[in-house]
């Protein structure tokens, strides 16, 4: 079964997920808020195009979402951290509308 594998808050948090039309909806808590140890979702597209997976975070310091992509793909063989060394190429301020 999905999920099996999961610590108790993703599985929280992803039952909690709601799917309205072609949106799927997730909260993640406010880091002040819940000691929770996701922070981060990783967004992937499965298709026969290539696309790079996208990090989403929420940075409390700059008050707004962060949005990384990996700078790295391809490792040594005895390389066992495998860091994709991800850097932010995009930020929205939590409250930017209609500025």
């Amino acid at each position: 079964m999905v999920g099996d594998n999961l610590k108790d808050t993703a599985k929280t948090i992803l039952s909690e997920a709601r799917q309205y039309g072609d949106e799927l909806h997730i909260d993640l808590w406010y880091p002040d808020v819940d000691s929770s140890d996701v922070r981060k979702l990783i967004i992937g597209l499965m298709d026969v195009r290539a696309a790079d997976d996208i990090r989403i975070s929420y940075d409390k310091t700059k008050d707004g979402w962060k949005i990384e992509q990996a700078s790295i793909f391809s490792w040594e063989a005895d390389d066992r951290e495998c860091d994709p060394d991800w850097k932010e190429v995009a930020f929205i301020k939590a409250w930017a509308a209609g500025q």
